[in-house]
């Protein structure tokens, strides 16, 4: 059953407006069209409700390759609408009714024919390089217990340094982290609390350099392990903060 994630893929420049105006059920996940591992990524792991793309973007080689690539991940509930801008509102429309068109829905009726775009050789091998990579990224075993998605906004200290809490279990998380991460490497956490902070010691399972958007700060996106001594105390934190429901897990 998909979780009650859309993950949205877009332009830069157009990415921020379409956060900001486009009305996606549940927790919304963004990345950029130059940050196509990251979002494979999470497909594979979040099963999200929705993938809304930038038809603008859909329409490119790359666009119409990277389509075609995340369909089959589909096939447990996802759906892959595409989002156009109309009238000054940002709204989705069915895959099938719009793949390959930029015009607004009401405009791109009146075509006659709609345009085919075919994607290059180069930019098919270039995503399905992506996605060779992308399930090495984050290595099965990294997920030893079901993951629960924050309710809200949470921060976090990592190696001094400013983070952001995805997902979490008592075994492990997902960070957003300004700091550079390195696989393997050896950090300590402060999970920020109501009264207190709790700081754990972590190991990074995994790390991957997100594009960042306009007027946004280069970011990774993280995987970490924590320790075995702090997993009763984590279970209660994450108790507090995650939703019930644990995410679905794609076996790979």
């Amino acid at each position: 059953m998909p979780s009650d994630v859309s993950i949205v893929v877009a332009d830069a420049s157009r990415l921020v407006a379409i956060r900001e105006r486009a009305s996606l059920p549940g927790r919304m996940m963004p990345f950029t069209s130059a940050a196509l591992a990251s979002a494979i990524a999470s497909i594979q792991a979040y099963r999200p409700k929705i993938i809304a793309i930038d038809a603008i973007f859909a329409e490119t080689p790359s666009g119409v390759a990277f389509i075609d690539q995340i369909d089959p991940l589909t096939r447990g509930g996802s759906s892959i609408l595409l989002i156009v801008e109309h009238d000054g509102q940002w709204v989705t429309m069915p895959q099938s009714s719009g793949r390959g068109r930029t015009q607004s829905p009401r405009v791109a009726v009146a075509a006659s024919e709609p345009r085919i775009v075919r994607p290059s050789t180069q930019a098919v091998a270039a995503v399905s390089n992506i996605v060779a990579v992308a399930p090495h990224s984050e290595p099965v075993n990294t997920r030893r217990a079901p993951r629960f998605l924050v309710r809200d906004r949470l921060d976090v200290i990592v190696e001094s340094g400013h983070a952001s809490l995805v997902d979490m279990s008592a075994l492990g998380a997902q960070i957003v982290s300004l700091p550079v991460l390195r696989p393997r490497q050896k950090i300590k956490v402060d999970l920020t609390d109501a009264d207190e902070t709790l700081s754990v010691i972590a190991h990074v399972a995994w790390s991957m350099f997100e594009m960042p958007q306009p007027k946004a700060e280069p970011h990774y996106r993280v995987g970490l392990e924590f320790t075995g001594a702090a997993q009763r105390v984590l279970e209660k934190y994450r108790r507090r903060h995650c939703a019930d429901q644990p995410i679905p897990h794609r076996g790979r």
